[in-house]
């Protein structure tokens, strides 16, 4: 193989295993030595590229020494060694030797360059990945359902990189099948010898922003903020935002025209429920818009303990509870405030003041 073509090869290998000619090269010079020692080349072999003229050398160097120090650099050998090679050298002279990798370079020494460099390629396609995904951290991607196990889904994420993940990690709502796409999230990402390990899950709140990121260009772009999120994986999400710009609506844009944007964000969460609601500084007004859809009168609030209590209609009590009192959990844990739920009835038979202070 010519210089020349020996490029064009390399070229093509780094094309199909998306790394940069460089470090595809630096394995070459790497199985190369390896090569050369095998054929018992036992000099300092060191490989140049010229890559302007697409020109490989190898050349060997021996470095005429008084006396050979084991702890000292490769490719040492004495006077008396040295002028065995050439005839007029002296202590401290290097010899070059241009070594023809076509003539002699026989089979021993192209398995072990096969070898090598084979190996090379191995840790740089993982290095490579490593990089990918560590870059997608807490990022969304498509990923591919190749294999359904008893407890777990083997998904592609790119790069030919299979993903474990347990069915604890998909939604409880969802059974997902083979060749299915589907979106989730890079939780974690971790190197190891065997190369990266990776993450994911579709229960982690983070795949909702991304997917509000996705859907809705004003959260892309800052317009509008999600402030806080509270999430029960496949059943529910409560979500608050708010518009950096007054002629932005915050809800009404997530929404989109027709439910349009929201739509999209449900399919992806097979059919999980978004509550949207917009944020609000006056804790009253955001305890009342994080209850909803349920309508509320009047919100007490108790600061110093962070706590509230929500007076609602009668007919409005079990929607703002919710079914296992998801409704009111969620509630509490996007705001960040202890929350207490009493009927309309309730309150007047304990006799608990209240006006209706909510807009």
């Amino acid at each position: 193989m010519t210089s020349k073509s020996f490029y064009e090869w390399a070229e093509v290998v780094a094309q199909e295993k998306n790394l940069s000619l460089e470090d595809v090269m630096s394995k070459v010079a790497t199985a190369l030595k390896k090569a050369c020692a095998l054929e018992g080349f036992n000099g300092d072999v060191q490989v140049e590229f010229n890559y302007e003229k697409k020109e490989i050398k190898i050349i060997e160097y021996k470095y005429v020494v008084a006396e050979v120090d084991p702890e000292g650099p490769v490719g040492q050998i004495t006077l008396e060694e040295a002028k065995q090679i050439k005839e007029r050298v002296k202590v401290g002279s290097t010899i070059k030797t241009r070594i023809n990798i076509e003539k002699e370079i026989g089979r021993k020494g192209a398995s072990q360059f096969k070898q090598v460099f084979s190996q090379g390629l191995k840790e740089l396609g993982r290095k490579r990945s490593y990089e990918f995904f560590k870059e997608h951290e807490n990022e969304m991607i498509t990923a591919r359902v190749n294999k359904v196990l008893e407890d777990a889904y083997i998904l592609g994420i790119g790069l030919d990189y299979d993903a474990y993940m347990p069915k604890k990690e998909a939604l409880p709502t969802e059974n997902l099948v083979v060749g299915e796409n589907v979106k989730v999230y890079i939780t974690k990402v971790e190197e190891t010898g065997k190369g990266p390990k990776v993450f994911v899950s579709r229960t982690n709140v983070g795949i909702v922003k991304r997917l509000f990121e996705n859907a809705v260009p004003e959260v892309a772009d800052g317009t509008i903020e999600i402030v806080a999120m509270a999430r029960d994986a496949g059943n529910r999400t409560k979500i608050g935002v708010r518009s950096t710009n007054p002629n932005v609506e915050a809800k009404g844009a997530c929404v989109g025209l027709q439910g349009i944007r929201i739509k999209q964000i449900n399919d992806a969460l097979n059919g999980e429920r978004i509550d949207i609601f917009v944020w609000n500084d006056d804790p009253v007004q955001l305890i009342a818009q994080a209850i909803s859809p349920a309508k509320v009168l009047s919100v007490l609030v108790y600061p110093d303990l962070r706590q509230a209590l929500v007076i609602v209609p009668d007919m409005q009590y079990s929607l703002a509870i919710g079914k296992g009192g998801q409704n009111a959990r969620l509630a509490s844990q996007v705001t960040g405030w202890k929350i207490d739920i009493k009927d309309e009835s309730t309150a007047y038979r304990e006799k608990i003041k209240f006006k209706i202070n909510v807009l």
